[in-house]
Protein backbone atom coordinates (compact mmCIF):
# COMPACT_ATOMS: atom_id res chain seq x y z
CA UNK A 1 0.00 0.00 0.00
CA UNK A 2 2.72 2.46 0.98
CA UNK A 3 4.64 1.62 -2.17
CA UNK A 4 1.67 2.41 -4.43
CA UNK A 5 0.98 5.69 -2.61
CA UNK A 6 4.62 6.73 -2.97
CA UNK A 7 4.56 5.87 -6.69
CA UNK A 8 1.42 7.95 -7.21
CA UNK A 9 2.84 10.90 -5.27
CA UNK A 10 6.06 10.80 -7.27
CA UNK A 11 4.09 10.79 -10.50
CA UNK A 12 1.99 13.80 -9.50
CA UNK A 13 4.97 15.67 -8.06
CA UNK A 14 6.62 15.46 -11.48
CA UNK A 15 3.70 17.48 -12.87
CA UNK A 16 3.89 20.34 -10.33
CA UNK A 17 6.46 22.47 -12.21
CA UNK A 18 4.19 22.48 -15.25
CA UNK A 19 1.18 23.82 -13.31
CA UNK A 20 2.64 27.22 -12.34
CA UNK A 21 0.96 30.16 -14.11
CA UNK A 22 0.41 28.50 -17.44
CA UNK A 23 -2.63 28.80 -19.62
CA UNK A 24 -1.40 26.50 -22.34
CA UNK A 25 -1.08 22.75 -22.26
CA UNK A 26 2.56 21.75 -21.89
CA UNK A 27 4.43 18.56 -22.60
CA UNK A 28 2.72 15.30 -21.80
CA UNK A 29 3.94 13.65 -18.60
CA UNK A 30 3.12 10.00 -18.13
CA UNK A 31 3.39 7.50 -15.33
CA UNK A 32 4.29 4.23 -16.92
CA UNK A 33 4.52 0.84 -15.34
CA UNK A 34 2.17 -1.18 -13.25
CA UNK A 35 1.42 -0.15 -9.71
CA UNK A 36 -0.16 -2.91 -7.61
CA UNK A 37 -3.65 -1.86 -6.56
CA UNK A 38 -5.44 -2.64 -3.35
CA UNK A 39 -9.06 -3.65 -3.85
CA UNK A 40 -11.51 -0.86 -3.05
CA UNK A 41 -15.02 -1.82 -1.96
CA UNK A 42 -16.69 1.21 -3.54
CA UNK A 43 -16.25 2.53 -7.09
CA UNK A 44 -17.37 5.77 -8.71
CA UNK A 45 -16.67 7.28 -12.14
CA UNK A 46 -15.66 10.84 -12.94
CA UNK A 47 -18.50 10.86 -15.49
CA UNK A 48 -20.98 10.55 -12.60
CA UNK A 49 -19.92 14.08 -11.66
CA UNK A 50 -20.05 15.58 -15.14
CA UNK A 51 -16.53 14.74 -16.28
CA UNK A 52 -16.05 14.87 -20.07
CA UNK A 53 -12.95 13.42 -21.71
CA UNK A 54 -12.98 15.48 -24.90
CA UNK A 55 -9.71 17.36 -24.25
CA UNK A 56 -11.47 20.76 -24.29
CA UNK A 57 -13.91 20.75 -21.39
CA UNK A 58 -12.50 21.90 -18.04
CA UNK A 59 -13.20 19.10 -15.53
CA UNK A 60 -11.94 20.69 -12.32
CA UNK A 61 -15.41 20.87 -10.74
CA UNK A 62 -16.03 17.20 -11.55
CA UNK A 63 -12.73 16.08 -9.96
CA UNK A 64 -13.27 18.22 -6.88
CA UNK A 65 -16.88 17.01 -6.48
CA UNK A 66 -15.87 13.36 -6.85
CA UNK A 67 -13.08 13.68 -4.30
CA UNK A 68 -15.35 15.60 -1.91
CA UNK A 69 -17.84 12.73 -2.20
CA UNK A 70 -15.10 10.18 -1.49
CA UNK A 71 -13.99 12.15 1.57
CA UNK A 72 -17.51 12.14 2.96
CA UNK A 73 -18.49 8.59 2.01
CA UNK A 74 -15.79 7.17 4.27
CA UNK A 75 -16.56 3.69 3.01
CA UNK A 76 -14.78 0.83 4.70
CA UNK A 77 -12.04 -0.28 2.33
CA UNK A 78 -11.96 3.07 0.52
CA UNK A 79 -13.22 4.18 -2.88
CA UNK A 80 -11.87 3.86 -6.40
CA UNK A 81 -12.31 6.87 -8.70
CA UNK A 82 -12.48 5.52 -12.25
CA UNK A 83 -11.34 7.71 -15.15
CA UNK A 84 -12.59 6.26 -18.47
CA UNK A 85 -10.65 6.63 -21.75
CA UNK A 86 -10.36 10.23 -22.91
CA UNK A 87 -8.43 13.42 -22.22
CA UNK A 88 -9.59 15.21 -19.06
CA UNK A 89 -8.46 18.83 -18.83
CA UNK A 90 -8.31 20.09 -15.23
CA UNK A 91 -6.80 22.62 -12.91
CA UNK A 92 -5.20 21.44 -9.68
CA UNK A 93 -7.15 19.38 -7.16
CA UNK A 94 -6.24 17.63 -3.91
CA UNK A 95 -6.38 13.88 -3.48
CA UNK A 96 -7.65 12.33 -0.28
CA UNK A 97 -6.93 9.32 1.89
CA UNK A 98 -8.47 5.92 1.29
CA UNK A 99 -8.95 6.35 -2.43
CA UNK A 100 -7.46 4.97 -5.63
CA UNK A 101 -7.30 7.13 -8.74
CA UNK A 102 -7.61 4.60 -11.58
CA UNK A 103 -7.02 5.68 -15.17
CA UNK A 104 -8.33 3.30 -17.83
CA UNK A 105 -6.18 2.55 -20.86
CA UNK A 106 -5.99 5.69 -23.02
CA UNK A 107 -7.20 7.93 -20.18
CA UNK A 108 -5.18 11.12 -19.69
CA UNK A 109 -5.45 13.84 -17.05
CA UNK A 110 -4.06 16.99 -18.62
CA UNK A 111 -3.18 19.80 -16.21
CA UNK A 112 -3.77 23.47 -16.92
CA UNK A 113 -3.94 26.68 -14.89
CA UNK A 114 -6.72 28.82 -16.29
CA UNK A 115 -6.62 31.48 -13.57
CA UNK A 116 -3.74 32.70 -11.43
CA UNK A 117 -4.11 32.07 -7.68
Amino acid sequence: MLRSVISLLLCFSAMVPFLKYTSAIGDVITCSGTVPMRYRSDKISITDFGGVGDGRTLNTKAFRAAIYRIQHLRRRGGTLLYIPPGVYLTESFNLTSHMTLYLAKDAVIRATQVSKP
